[in-house]
């Protein structure tokens, strides 16, 4: 009785752990990013060395299916957008062509339209020399005697050597005999089949790649947007970064700059590039402008015939910066008559001729190397004694 107990008490425990198990498997969190699934061929099977086999996978993307990268034995072997490119759960279909016998690990890897990647969905696939046939069978053919009622047989006839045949059994367990190919011949040496398909080998087409800017001629400041649209690449690279292999990107170089696109394929990698010209924008803003400063505003001098007339430099950027000066003297009250005017000047000061007993004013402006004018500086005023 204390055994039965035991026993019980241990079945229940076992169940007790199972049902905890599945609890916990419930709460996982459910995958969000990225996926990718192989539909065929599948996983395990074997498939005829030098025979293309058409890999069908899905991929699912919740902003959108990009592309979707099968590689064989980790080395990327193509690269192809779905059958419903943008669409959030796709069908591709991806030819791959087995050239040697053995194992192969085939995976496949689904991008979305941001270039996030999803975990790779893997097969295991076995390449073997033929097609398998069927179960093994050792099928007999043999003569009938004489059919002649009358006939009395005076020795045994011939029975050719059986002929063997062999094949695989099929998955239903139910052996299929392999029809004869050929007729035996009187020694009962079979004459093997003429071989009736030769293996067609597909190249990898070339890679096409179309890559360009909506404009390369720039001021600076301004954006533009590069493109491309790349097909039978494995891998494709902007400026070293890895990207879908369709889609564009805004860019906005501060100077003239190259962009490279690199794309590898088993055809042999191929490069591009585009160059934006990025010119400087022109100056349209004026110098400031300078300011008199000998004679001081309002001052009067004793007779001379020369007068200095000094301002106080500017500077710009668009340099270099050059000046202009304009004297008047006053002929009667408000009513002033030009004397002479300089220009363009790369000092700060001018020599004038003046005579005693006169009322001046003059003023000064500045020009910059893109030819942007300054204002004129406010009239400063001096006067000229009489001896």
């Amino acid at each position: 009785m204390n055994t039965r107990r035991l026993l019980w008490r241990f079945i229940l425990t076992l169940a007790l752990f199972a049902s905890i198990g599945g609890i916990l498997s419930c709460g996982q969190e459910v995958q969000t990013g990225p996926r990718a699934w192989i539909d065929y061929p599948r996983d395990k099977s074997s498939v005829p060395v030098g025979t293309p086999v058409s890999v069908i996978s899905h991929g699912y993307a919740r902003d959108g299916v990009a592309e979707v990268l099968l590689s064989v034995d980790g080395e990327a072997y193509r690269r192809d957008p779905p059958a419903q490119p943008g669409a959030s759960f796709s069908e591709v279909t991806q030819e791959w062509l087995p050239q040697e016998e053995g194992n192969y690990t085939l995976q496949v890897v689904t991008y979305d339209a941001n270039g996030e990647t999803s975990n790779p969905a893997m097969i295991s696939i076995r390449v073997v020399g033929e097609v398998a046939r069927g179960p093994t069978a050792t099928p007999t053919i043999t003569e009938a005697p004489p059919t002649d009622a009358t006939a009395t047989p005076t020795s045994t006839p011939e029975i050719p050597p059986p002929i063997t045949q062999t094949f695989t059994p099929t998955p239903t367990g139910t052996p299929e005999l392999p029809t004869p190919t050929f007729t035996p011949t009187p020694t009962g040496t079979p004459e093997p089949p003429t071989p009736t398909h030769t293996p067609t080998v597909t190249p990898w087409p070339p890679v096409q790649v179309d890559f360009r800017a909506d404009d390369t001629s720039l001021v600076q400041g301004e954006c533009t947007t590069l493109r491309w649209d790349v097909e039978y690449a494995t891998a494709v690279y902007l400026n070293g970064g890895g990207i879908p292999g369709h889609g564009t990107q805004q860019v906005c170089p501060a100077s003239t700059t190259t962009y490279d696109l690199h794309m590898e394929a088993p055809g042999g990698n191929v490069d591009r590039s585009v160059t934006i010209n990025v010119s400087t924008p022109p100056d349209t803003t004026p110098p400031p402008v300078p300011s008199p400063a000998v004679p001081a505003d309002g001052l009067e001098i004793d007779c001379k015939s020369s007068q200095t007339l000094v301002w106080m430099p500017v500077s710009d950027p668009s340099s270099p910066v050059v000046y202009y000066v304009k004297l008047e003297r006053q002929v009667s009250p408000g009513n002033w008559q030009s004397v002479h005017g300089w220009g363009p000047v790369s000092g700060k000061q001018v020599d004038a001729s003046v005579q005693c007993g006169l009322y001046y004013r003059w003023t000064v402006r500045a020009q910059d190397g893109a030819g942007n004018y300054s204002d004129w500086a406010p009239w400063s005023h001096f006067s000229i004694r009489l001896p």
